[in-house]
């Protein structure tokens, strides 16, 4: 494990929860692997603490993980025969001090003791005093439900932390040698866990690529298939769903065309896997049709993982060989990612009100602006989209704006733009519109001025990173 690295708001909010006397309790909820234990380990380091982790194991392992950790504790031998005992005797070792208290892996001990969320309440209630409790658990329905629903004993003790992905700038210090485009290349490869990025001599994207994940013995080889084995049950068919996530989009008809599973069951696997943002669901914008729903996977990891399981046939090639046939997949994929990526930096930089992505019919134009005609002199129908539509609060105001995400090699020039300007023609509810372009690859001198002229906006890279806030509205 390498040293800490980001998670300040983390770590702000676990610091503003131990001097709050409001509530006792806090709950850590993320997937696994996400860095919930690290996170909680960094914030207890320096303070009087006390933490046991449970196992996904039977009550009576975990009554002796309870013995060894608090005879490790206390300096004094333990040995206890049910969970009430463990915590009568912690409450006794804690009273007259403020501490902070950690049961991790939470969900593990009321799995297979059906009282101990009860024992947990009565210990917070009770016995707790000036201390603090910390509850982890990666089974985020479990946690959510034992803290959540109003029948369970829990329910509105605990203060809710979500431990999500890093965001591109708290994973740069990760790879501090690596150039800016490798850096977003690699963020949208993999997402912000920080167990991808925890990596020693990859100076590129491209090396990290051949030694993370492409050579026989890469440690994120096989990451996404042992992803969704961690999370879901029965994983065979949930692989089978994301197996059946072609591209862009993808409805329900294909889905059940392609795995043979019924609708409904499509639908329930679907829903489980958005609620790990495994999947997500294309949210139409400004008249946009609204069925069929349309499906992708989101999850950056899991995206690279089937594009890599899908096109790796050369076998016995070398992990360079590998990454060439594989590049120009990776350009269509990373920009399917990027949209995504581009999506919350708007979020995250603007009050966004609602945002998606808008799609439809309408004529093909030509670089003028023009509609191309058939030989029978009728316009040529295409499909439009705008890569991110979004309603935006300026004000007492709402700020349509239409943005295209272009992630290429070249400076982005007017090709965008056109592309942008057609769609936006085809929109049947005509609206006053700001256009916004995002390129990391930086723009032509002749669209930055006509940019400058015609109120266009434009995110280069150093707005990507942070460095530079997005333009005003």
């Amino acid at each position: 494990m390498g040293r800490f690295i980001g998670r300040e708001r983390e770590l702000s909010f676990l610091e503003d929860f131990r001097r709050n006397g409001f509530k006792k309790a806090c709950a850590v909820i993320g997937r696994r692997q996400i860095g919930k234990s690290s996170l909680i380990d960094e914030f207890i380091k320096d303070k009087d603490h006390f933490k046991i982790e449970f196992a996904k194991t039977s009550r009576d392992t975990n009554l002796r993980l309870m013995s060894r950790t608090m005879t490790q504790f206390t300096g004094e031998e333990k040995d206890y025969s049910n969970p009430m005992d463990f915590l009568w005797d912690l409450a006794g070792c804690i009273k007259g001090r403020s501490i902070i208290v950690v049961f991790d892996e939470f969900p593990y001990m009321v799995d297979c003791d059906e009282e101990f969320a009860a024992l947990t309440q009565y210990f917070i209630d009770m016995q707790l005093g000036d201390s603090k409790l910390i509850i982890s658990g990666s089974s985020v329905k479990t946690m959510e439900y034992e803290t959540k629903d109003y029948t369970r004993p829990l329910y509105g003790r605990t203060v809710p932390l979500y431990v999500d992905q890093m965001e591109l700038g708290e994973c740069v210090p990760f790879h501090p040698d690596m150039p800016d485009l490798d850096q977003l290349k690699l963020y949208l490869a993999v997402g912000g866990v920080p167990l991808y990025h925890q990596t020693d001599g990859c100076g590129d994207f491209r090396c990290y690529m051949e030694r993370m994940v492409l050579s026989p013995q890469a440690p994120f080889r096989e990451e996404g298939e042992q992803m969704v084995n961690r999370e879901l049950s029965p994983s065979p068919d949930y692989i089978k769903v994301l197996d059946s996530l072609r591209g862009r989009r993808n409805s329900i008809a294909d889905i059940t065309a392609r795995t043979g599973f019924d609708r409904n069951l499509c639908a329930k696997y679907l829903k489980d896997m958005m609620a790990l943002r495994m999947v997500s669901e294309y949210h139409p914008m400004w008249g946009a049709q609204k069925k069929p729903r349309y499906y992708a996977i989101s999850d950056r990891m899991l995206a690279s993982y089937y594009l890599v399981k899908r096109n790796d046939t050369s076998y016995g090639a070398s992990p360079s060989e590998k990454y060439n046939a594989l590049v120009p997949l990776l350009s269509t994929s990373r920009g399917l990612m990027f949209e995504s990526f581009c999506t919350d930096l708007l979020c995250k930089s603007y009050p966004v009100r609602e945002i998606g992505s808008w799609w439809g019919p309408g004529p093909d134009y030509d670089r003028w602006g023009n509609p191309r005609i058939d030989d029978e002199g009728n316009p040529v129908m295409v499909m439009h989209e705008i890569d991110i539509a979004a309603d935006i609060a300026v004000g007492s105001n709402i700020v349509n704006l239409a943005v295209e995400c272009k992630f290429s090699a070249n400076p982005t020039g007017f090709e965008a733009l056109n592309e942008l300007d057609s769609s936006l023609r085809c929109l049947k509810t005509k609206r006053h519109t700001r256009r916004m372009i995002i390129s990391p690859s930086g723009f032509t001198e002749e669209l930055r001025d006509y940019a400058e002229q015609n109120a266009i906006l434009l995110v280069d890279l150093d707005m990507i990173m942070g460095r530079r806030p997005l333009p005003s509205l």
